[in-house]
């Protein structure tokens, strides 16, 4: 395998890694909708949204990624809200009681 292959193949494992953390922050994310709809909070708190931005670019090692995983951040957040919002659309009638 020469060194193209081999980064591809990492690229892929990374992918996977990334996949399966995706899926069970979505899944989180839809017990949060349920939680917000119980408790008649909204889906967007965008002062949150900002901590969760912030704190995770405060993580990086390369401040040089900086704006890329603000972006990064600001979309998966975009995604999770969508995500609550179709889960509220088909949560249970009595539940939204």
């Amino acid at each position: 395998m020469n060194e193209h292959e081999k980064l591809r193949h990492r690229i892929d494992e990374l992918d996977a890694e990334l996949i399966a953390l995706f899926e069970a922050r979505m899944e989180v994310a839809g017990r949060i909708a349920e939680y917000k709809m119980e408790n008649d909070i909204p889906v967007f708190d965008e002062t949150r949204e900002e901590q969760v931005i912030c704190k995770n670019v405060g993580r990086l090692q390369d401040q040089s990624l900086e704006v890329y995983a603000a972006s990064f951040f600001s979309h998966l957040m975009a995604l999770s809200r969508k995500r609550q919002h179709e889960n509220l659309k088909n949560y249970p009638l009595s539940h939204k009681l």
